[in-house]
């Protein structure tokens, strides 16, 4: 098994091995929750006009995951077309688009980890 799970030596991703129709629905799912709740994320904090540092940080962390998130239906098409139909320069993109907020996500969490860090020892300090 040269594999990380399910067995079968199989390295291919447990969505992928499904049926085309089960792929889209769970993408479909994935991508509808992940832009609505993270709007909802960004209009509570910005409806509260909770301005803080670590607001901000969770505000980017919600847009580097929907710009991330509009990558699906562009990498779904492919669940149902055999081919790519975007060309090069579709594919090119698609794919930086992709990466680059997983990047902004990747740091974006760090960020908050380094910020959260701070106020607990800055608090801390006080007592």
């Amino acid at each position: 098994n040269s594999g990380g799970g399910g067995g079968g030596g199989s390295n291919t991703p447990l969505v992928l091995s499904l049926p085309p129709v089960p792929q889209l629905v769970i993408l479909g799912i994935i991508f509808v929750a992940s832009v609505a709740l993270n709007c909802i994320s960004i209009i509570s904090i910005v409806g509260a006009r909770a301005i803080t540092p670590i607001n901000l940080l969770i505000i980017n962390l919600a847009v580097s995951d929907i710009v991330y998130s509009l990558t699906i239906p562009i990498f779904a098409v492919h669940i149902v077309i055999p081919w790519w139909p975007f060309g090069r320069v579709g594919c090119q993109l698609a794919i930086a688009i992709d990466i680059i907020a997983m990047i902004v996500g990747v740091y974006t969490i760090t960020a908050l980890s380094v910020e959260r860090y701070m106020d607990v020892r800055e608090t801390s300090r006080r007592y």
